[in-house]
């Protein structure tokens, strides 16, 4: 007998137990009489029973098999943790960032409200181009944990298998292996309401970002102090940026300077021209073209990590020049100074002053412009709660195109794609180092 079936009889079986003494036989009566009547009333009990179980039980049963599905809950997580609400046809309501790395997504109120519409499985694909974009989610690194919860369960594992199956292959076809793993959780996970609907507009109208979100809720007398630390915070990251900047440039134009030395010394180049002065109709026999094509692609690369094109002839002087600053720049020492500032900056709640940092990198043009457009109006304390959010949102966009910008050279890389026999045979090699679903899930916290 099914499970569900034995546990209906116990429920029957105590409740024709707990009924009122009113049905039991009376007393003296003669025993031909008294079986009769003890037969009808346990006739009688077992009706009342099923009557009263069924009035119990039958809401419940038909409730579980005809009440609606309002909508879903969607939490992304990839290094970056973002939420989503559906309606009961699959299309997002409204997207919230859950921590600092989804508002790195969602900082673009434009990129945000684009969700907004389009289906769960559409929605959930762009955002895991964009945290791909912007270097939050890498190849190795990563992985993408979506839970789904809905009003009915069954629901939440449509949508869950849904949302997996695009997302899977938007890395494949990137040829980035990515592991997604999914999962349903219970509804009240996310939430005290009802319903996943009624869940979605309790939010209508919250700003998407945890920033905006904060900052909104500053009180006046705290905006000042407020402002300072997320000042001092944007400008590590700006710092950190540089740093990096810095460190691959010196690399990228060391190794640009040697390749220009073997062409200079390359026996075919009679005239020990450097690279930007050749003539396009020199004759190029194989050794020598080969050492130009790999040039082309180093001075490519350059241009895309860092926006700074070095191939046209009149730019070997802007050569001659980045190469001697960058090769007697002295980054530890840019980089010590630099954090005793911020730290003194810290202890005495100042202000940062940009200006002498953008002197020391004045060299080198294009990371100039870039430092100084990332400090550009952000400088002055804010003076109500309203323009403290709009500043922090400021310093959160200018940081999300920092990451976009910094990443694109990975992000654009050209991979050959992954099939999908390929990619599931990469799930199964690494679930097999765990011994359940759920290790696996926590590997990637």
């Amino acid at each position: 007998m099914a499970a569900w079936k034995k546990k209906l009889n116990r429920e029957l079986d105590e409740l024709v137990r707990a009924l009122p003494s009113e049905f039991a036989p009376a007393e003296n009566e003669p025993a031909a009489v008294k079986s009769n009547h003890t037969r009808t009333v346990r006739i009688t009990a077992a009706v009342t029973a099923c009557a009263l179980l069924f009035g119990v039980l039958l809401p419940v049963v038909m409730s579980g098999l005809f009440m609606p599905n309002t909508g879903g809950v969607v939490l992304m997580e990839m290094n970056s943790a973002v939420r989503l609400y559906t309606d009961a046809d699959g299309s997002v309501l409204s997207v919230y960032s859950e921590n600092g790395n989804g508002d790195i997504l969602l900082s673009d109120s434009e990129f945000a409200e684009s969700l907004c519409g389009m289906s769960a499985e559409d929605a959930a694909q762009k955002l895991a181009g964009r945290a791909f974009a912007a270097g939050l989610v890498r190849e190795g690194e990563n992985a993408v944990r979506i839970t789904v919860a809905a009003d009915k369960n069954s629901s939440a594992k449509e949508l869950q298998t849904v949302l997996e199956s695009s997302v899977i292959g938007y890395f494949c076809e990137k040829g980035a292996f990515v592991p997604v793993l999914g999962r349903t959780a219970e509804l009240s996970a996310f939430g005290k309401e009802d319903t996943a609907r009624e869940m979605a507009e309790a939010g209508f109208g919250t700003p998407f970002t945890v920033t905006e979100r904060l900052a909104a809720a500053t009180p006046l007398e705290r905006v000042e102090a407020s402002y300072r630390n997320s000042l001092l915070l944007y400008t590590k990251e700006v710092t950190e940026y540089v740093y990096r900047t810095v460190s691959g440039k010196q690399a990228d134009l060391k190794k640009i300077d040697a390749l220009n030395r073997e062409i200079m010394d390359h026996p075919d180049n009679t005239l020990s021209l450097p690279y930007w002065l050749l003539e396009t109709n020199i004759e190029r026999t194989d050794s020598l073209a080969a050492l130009l094509v790999r040039m082309e692609n180093e001075l490519a690369d350059y241009e895309l990590r860092y926006g700074q094109s070095l191939n046209e002839p009149e730019q070997y002087l802007l050569f001659l020049a980045l190469d001697a600053f960058y090769e007697n720049f002295d980054l530890f020492a840019l980089r010590r100074g630099i954090d005793d500032l911020l730290s003194v900056i810290e202890y005495f709640t100042g202000i940062f002053d940009p200006s002498a940092f953008i002197g020391l990198i004045s060299a080198d043009d294009a990371m100039e412009e870039i430092v100084s457009a990332l400090f550009e109006g952000i400088g002055d304390l804010p003076d109500s709660v309203g323009s403290y959010v709009d500043t922090a949102l400021k310093m959160l966009q200018r940081e999300t195109k920092l990451s976009l910008y910094e990443n694109r050279a990975e992000a654009e890389k050209q991979r050959p794609t992954i099939s999908y026999e390929g990619y599931r045979a990469k799930m199964e090699e690494l679930f097999g180092k765990f011994e359940n679903f759920e290790d696996f899930w926590n590997s990637f916290q």
